[in-house]
């Protein structure tokens, strides 16, 4: 899992090398970005990338030659990967952005916990999810794992303003790291690409009658027992799983 950063790399060197063919850089550096952006988004369909990820091929080599040619400092560049990397280095190691969830998303699951559960949210980004449920379940433990560490220290911050509540710990962990079967609930809002994997370690871990919640996205090839409407254009449906013992 992380080693998924090559991938994108490949497409798009494999796209400069394509367009290179037919417009040379150094003669005419926005034709050739623009070409190796329809290139690289071309690849990466072909490779089955999917959504918001093409709009980054296509727009990476361009907005890259557009910020040369403005001649922005060296040490921004810099500190915007040292930014993205620390907020956002799921969306490389594991195709897993930055996604905050919802006040609906929010409100199904507190509707759907036992009175006194424990839930685990695998990954936190910013932990609002962790406090807002926190707020209108305050009877629940909630554990918010995060592993970006810009990310993780501003869940800590969050967590910190909203007054330390004894009830949310916020922990820089991998969830793949953390044991599931401590919690009745593990509640997710990833993307498609861990889904597989996400399910397997349910199976594997999960208590018997414990609970997967996933935020719009779908296990492959296992029907949610539940699914509740969210009513949002990216935030759809909250997703649920009983825990099936005797599948082990």
């Amino acid at each position: 899992m992380g080693r998924r950063w090559f991938k994108p790399v490949l497409i798009h060197l494999a796209a400069a090398l394509l367009a290179w063919f037919w417009i040379a850089p150094a003669v005419a550096p926005l034709a050739w970005a623009g070409l190796q952006g329809i290139a690289a988004t071309l690849i990466a369909w072909l490779v089955r990338e999917r959504g918001w990820r093409l709009a980054l091929y296509a727009g990476f080599c361009p907005a890259l030659l557009g910020l040369l040619q403005l001649g922005v400092p060296s040490w921004v560049y810099l500190v915007a990967a040292l930014l993205l990397i620390g907020l956002a280095r799921n969306a490389a190691t594991e195709s897993v952005p930055f996604y905050r969830s919802s006040q609906a998303a929010v409100d199904a699951v507190a509707e759907r916990l036992p009175p006194g559960g424990s839930l685990l949210e695998a990954g936190c980004a910013d932990a609002r999810f962790a406090l807002a449920l926190a707020t209108l379940r305050p009877d629940l433990s909630i554990v918010a794992c995060e592993n970006a560490l810009l990310a993780w220290g501003w869940a800590r911050l969050r967590w910190w303003r909203a007054g330390r509540p004894k009830n949310v710990c916020i922990v820089y962990a991998s969830l793949w790291s953390l044991n599931w079967h401590d919690y009745d609930a593990v509640y997710t809002f990833l993307s498609p690409a861990p889904m597989a994997r996400v399910w397997q370690q349910f199976q594997r871990q999960g208590r018997p009658g414990s609970l997967l919640l996933s935020n719009t996205f779908i296990v492959p090839g296992v029907a949610p027992t539940v699914s509740v409407p969210l009513g949002g254009p990216l935030q759809q449906a909250l997703l649920i799983w009983n825990h099936d013992y005797e599948r082990h």
